[in-house]
């Protein structure tokens, strides 16, 4: 690919543009020169006082950092859990007792069970061994004796019925409006007892009324543990609420945590109750990855840290994905492994028809087997500590964050110096001081700083590795150093309890992937990396080339925004992909690091090197920024354990550099002899 063929703007390219570059840059030491003869004290260069922050940040965090090691390595009981339904389910076709088929999945890693609480329309359709149904279905004998309106639901359940009691207690306690009757009906030997609700069966459709009372039973005589699951209802506040679970707790102690059901949270709005009443009996809330509640994030926040991440696969996903068993399997290792799960809810294989039990005990071995050797124990899991970051890593954040921005500003005007003074060094101390002062005090400050430092570490680690052409395995390795200098401090900074347990997310993902683009593209333009400054770019027609470069950034940008923390947007193909990575590697690097971001930067020097195409260069540089802010955005994803999130940004790197070297390969073998046929005088 020989160089651009734009005769008007030939003089700018290759070594035409090196020797321009390279004279500015002698201007440049020279005025330099002339200020450090005028420099006062100077203590060291700008190159060296660049690194000695970036280790002294790192220095700082170190405390924090060690605090959160440890908190994620004594964090690794992991349980598998069941819902009593399906155990239910599968023990009929399996023609054996519930209780053998629980023993079984124990016997495999199964700790606990879910327990439901069952709404009207369950209630309907023959949940509990009661009959359930507006007034108007009773005989009119007996609505005779009732003075209510009859579209109002009642609950019937014979006197003989051993969890009797529990109906009636649970009512009482739920819906203290409700009216209690004893009938006695000719022809029926145990007397009924007739319970009238406040509200009618259309109301109570979707409302929590009963919990699974086998359920509970089946809980105490196998020593299960137990995740109740309160659903909301309709005109029960969140004190009922709260009393309710109170009571039940009291006479199952089995229960050990709550995953509230349904579309709202149980009690909401006011979940202050319901929230104390978990807390005073020691129950944590168990957090369903990927599901949306109204209520939830402010009972998540209401009772850290008492929350415990769960992961669930629900049947239409597994439809849809058309998942395997393997993947299965694979899927719930590493929603443990590197999102930090501790609660794996196991559902069967309801798409198959027949041979479910044997393939689900099975698989769940499997499960148990993988865990294992990645050295898990199997249990009922604990809590973490709560924990908040200290001040020594906001100044940490803060520091990291300033030498990047006066980085990119002295590059920016092209007015770097040489040499540091003390008095500079001094300045610089004491505002990264206050600054991270700020941050650790303002929490909406402490918000919007780290998205932006994010984003300038992505451009200086991008940029430096560009600007190192000379030395390809010199700019790589400073890039790594800097993204992990920065996402060792980000870590330690914002890597707190509500952070890791995903309650308080990082706010910075989108801003750390679109703007070191923008500012990498701003420093081209204006240091004439690109051949042409902006002025004259506007002024004429445009070029093809620059046409598709424009479109291929929005293009780019709106397809990393979409698909970031966005699984819809991921197509099957590369779902299977990564799962043939995952079995491959320990821990899979992440797809825009290793297919975009680093073959870009390979490709980059190849172009430089070969004299090659100016302004195609551009697009090497704005796709190489794309490995570093994903390498970066991967520090921010708190839920990881951290020495996993190193295995994968140095994973991302070196397959990244493999991949490129093959795309130099492609582009020799196919694209320099299209090239020469007449490619550049389309796109020249």
């Amino acid at each position: 690919m020989p160089g651009d063929q734009n005769e008007e703007y030939k003089e700018t390219d290759g070594l035409g543009l090196k020797r321009r570059r390279s004279k500015e840059d002698e201007e440049t030491r020279s005025r330099s020169k002339q200020r450090t003869g005028r420099l006062k004290h100077p203590v060291c260069s700008a190159e060296f006082f660049f690194w000695a922050i970036l280790t002294l940040s790192v220095l700082m965090a170190g405390p924090d950092l060690i605090y959160r090691l440890r908190a994620e390595w004594s964090h690794r009981i992991v349980a598998l859990i069941v819902d009593y339904r399906d155990i239910v389910s599968l023990s009929k076709e399996g023609r054996e007792l519930p209780k053998a088929v629980y023993e079984r999945m124990s016997e495999n890693g199964v700790r606990g069970i879910t327990v439901a609480e069952f709404t009207g329309r369950d209630l309907a359709s023959g949940a509990l061994p009661l009959k359930y149904g507006p007034l108007i279905e009773l005989q009119p004998s007996v609505r005779a004796m009732l003075d209510h309106q009859f579209d109002r639901a009642y609950i019937l359940i014979d006197s003989s019925e051993p969890m009797r009691r529990d109906i009636s207690g649970y009512i009482n306690i739920k819906k203290p409006d409700s009216k209690q009757y004893i009938i006695r009906s000719q022809g029926i030997s145990a007397d009924q007892t007739l319970i009238v609700l406040p509200n009618t069966v259309e109301e109570l459709g979707d409302s929590g009324l009963l919990p699974d009372f086998a359920a509970l039973e089946f809980s105490e005589r196998t020593n299960a543990w137990v995740i109740y699951r309160p659903a909301s209802s309709t005109g029960v506040d969140s004190e009922r609420m709260a009393a309710s679970v109170s009571w039940l707790r009291e006479k199952y102690p089995a229960i050990s945590c709550v995953m509230p059901s349904g579309l709202i949270i149980a009690g909401y709005p006011d979940i202050s109750a319901f929230a104390q009443v978990l807390k005073e009996n020691g129950l944590p809330v168990a957090q369903a990855e990927f599901v949306r509640q109204i209520g939830l994030p402010e009972l998540f926040r209401t009772m850290l840290p008492n929350v415990i991440p769960l992961h669930s696969l629900v049947r239409e996903e597994l439809i849809a994905r058309r998942l395997s068993r393997d993947q299965v399997v694979e899927r719930m290792v590493r929603a443990v492994h590197e999102r930090s799960n501790r609660f794996i809810f196991v559902r069967p294989y309801d798409i198959y028809n027949v041979g479910r039990l044997p393939a689900f005990v099975e698989d769940i071995g499997r499960i148990r087997e993988a865990l294992r050797t990645r050295g898990y124990s199997f249990g009922w899991p604990r809590t973490l500590g709560i924990f908040r970051a200290s001040v020594f890593s906001s100044i940490a954040v803060t520091s990291i964050f300033l030498i990047c921005l006066s980085s990119f500003i002295h590059r920016y005007f092209r007015a770097g110096k040489p040499f540091v003074s003390a008095f500079q060094v001094c300045i610089s101390v004491i505002f990264a001081i206050l600054m991270g002062i700020v941050v650790w005090k303002i929490p909406l400050v402490s918000r919007y700083m780290g998205g932006f430092c994010a984003a300038f570490i992505a451009t200086e680690a991008t940029i430096r590795s560009l600007d190192n052409y000379e030395r390809p395995f010199a700019g790589l390795l400073a890039g790594l150093l800097i993204v992990m200098a920065g996402g060792f401090c980000i870590a330690a900074g914002y890597g707190s309890t509500a952070a890791m347990l995903r309650i308080e997310p990082f706010s910075g993902v989108k801003l750390t992937l679109l703007l070191p683009p923008v500012l990498i593209f701003a420093n081209d333009l204006k240091n004439r990396v690109y051949p042409e400054p902006l002025v004259n770019i506007m002024l004429r027609p445009p070029l093809w080339s620059e046409l598709l470069l424009v479109g291929g950034m929005v293009a780019a940008a709106m397809v990393l925004a979409l698909r970031s923390d966005n699984v819809a947007f991921v197509p099957g193909w590369e779902i299977r992909f990564r799962d043939a990575l995952e079995r491959a590697l320990w821990v899979r690097p992440r797809t825009k690091e290793f297919l975009v971001g680093y073959p870009c930067l390979i490709v980059y020097y190849a172009f430089v090197k070969r004299n090659w195409n100016v302004r195609w260069r551009e697009v090497f540089r704005l796709g190489s920024s794309t490995a570093f802010a994903s390498a970066i955005n991967t520090f921010c994803h708190f839920h990881t354990m951290l020495p996993l999130t190193v295995v994968r940004v140095v994973n991302g790197w070196w397959l990244g550099i493999l991949v490129g070297f093959a795309a130099l390969v492609l582009i020799d073998r196919m694209a320099g002899p299209m090239w020469k046929k007449g490619g550049r005088e389309i796109f020249g």
